[in-house]
């Protein structure tokens, strides 16, 4: 893993600095898309995140009052708390 890293790290380097500025793809240097990826992956990282926690917060039921909880205890002990 560490050597794949350092690999993937020098990689990026070189897409990055040391590419030719006449190799295009789809209209942008190679540079330029070396910049453009990464961003793109951790903004839809970040909007992942928010959309999953949203999706949470929607789905989880609210909390029962504590009126509630206090009532069904007392059904079940036949005592009234003074």
């Amino acid at each position: 893993m560490f050597v794949a890293s350092v690999m993937a790290m020098i990689g990026y380097f070189w897409l990055l600095f040391l590419t030719p500025r006449e190799w295009f793809f789809l209209g942008r240097t190679v540079s330029d898309w070396a910049v453009i990826v990464p961003i793109m992956i951790i903004v839809y990282a970040f909007l992942f995140v928010v959309a999953w926690i949203g999706r949470t917060m929607a789905s989880t039921p609210p909390p029962l009052p504590d009126l509630l909880k206090t009532s069904e205890e007392e059904e079940k002990t036949g005592e009234k708390e003074d």
